[in-house]
């Protein structure tokens, strides 16, 4: 097959756009990228990723076929149609058909942790193992899982919303509307809602800026601020129930953790995934394996190129 397809990452703060050349297989030599704050306007946004794509297609490398997108959910994927996304603030917003229609080719999308999840899977850091899951961490948290090469939806399309499980009741707001959720506590979103309750004022009491984003929290956290080291400890906590939680229902070979944060916290993942070989029976927490993502910021993107080539082959 030969031809060229479009993937998209539309992230809570970014985006990125590609362009691959088919097939897909050497993801990294055969791709070139674009990326831009995702505009809060959902037809700016579309419009700025169309742009993109026929930008990074109009090299005379080859006919565009067909596109994927990654994007937070929850998702209508037959229609297209991101039902909701909370830290975008978007609702019922036909992603798919306003790709298909300013690109006139057919595109597919999907919840941006299983399309990470795929991504990781056939290009990245799961190659040959089985299941295969995947755990993204930045402005919110979500998980995609892939059993025998194919991603695992859910019988309602929500599998895998391991963020949303609620650890205290009564704790902190959520962006889904409930209270004491996993990403409440160990997102970045939730860290950052986090910081600006705890030090209301601009300034912490020795003087010093107040964090105001989860990088400012673990930063406090590292020079022993006792109230960082607090949000950080429940945060450690809140991302091992996700972990064991995905061990426990999912048995899986591998889980690849991604996202921004995720990413550039490793010292952080790595303590969670001791945490969580606690909260494990025995058997489980023995196979537990907890690998950061290969393929980097581009396991969604790298999975909305597969997700796209797959499409062509259904066609």
């Amino acid at each position: 097959m030969t031809g060229l397809v479009g993937a998209v990452d539309i992230g809570a703060s970014k985006t990125l756009v590609a362009v691959v050349g088919l097939p897909i297989s050497d993801w990294h030599m055969r791709r070139r990228v674009i990326r831009f704050d995702t505009p809060r306007d959902p037809t700016e946004c579309v419009e700025r990723v169309a742009r993109a794509v026929v930008e990074l297609a109009g090299n005379g490398m080859g006919e565009l076929l067909a596109v994927g997108c990654g994007t937070p959910g929850p998702l209508d994927r037959q229609r297209g149609v991101v039902i909701h996304s909370p830290n975008q603030g978007w609702r019922d917003v036909p992603i798919g058909p306003w790709l298909t229609e300013r690109l006139g080719v057919p595109a597919v999308i999907d919840d941006d942790a299983r399309t990470g999840a795929i991504g990781e899977a056939v290009l990245g850091a799961g190659v040959g193992a089985d299941p295969v899951a995947y755990l993204t961490i930045s402005s919110g948290i979500g998980s995609g899982s892939v059993l025998g090469g194919r991603l695992h939806h859910g019988a309602h399309g929500v599998a895998g919303e391991v963020g949303h499980l609620v650890l205290e009741p009564g704790g902190p707001r959520c962006s889904c509307g409930n209270r004491g959720c996993v990403e409440a506590y160990a997102s970045g979103s939730g860290l950052g809602r986090r910081a600006r309750l705890t030090w209301r004022g601009a300034t912490m009491p020795d003087g010093r800026l107040a964090p105001r984003s989860a990088a400012d929290v673990f930063r406090a956290a590292l020079v022993g601020d006792a109230d960082a080291r607090r949000l950080v400890d429940e945060a450690a906590e809140a991302l091992a129930l996700a972990l064991a939680s995905i061990a426990a229902t999912l048995d899986p070979e591998l889980i690849v953790v991604g996202g921004s944060l995720g990413l550039a916290q490793g010292r952080f993942v790595r303590r969670a995934a001791t945490i969580a070989r606690r909260r494990c029976m025995r058997e489980a927490a023995e196979h537990l394996r907890v690998l950061p993502a290969a393929l980097g910021a581009e396991s969604v993107l790298a999975g909305s190129a597969v997700l796209a080539e797959a499409l062509i082959a259904r066609e």
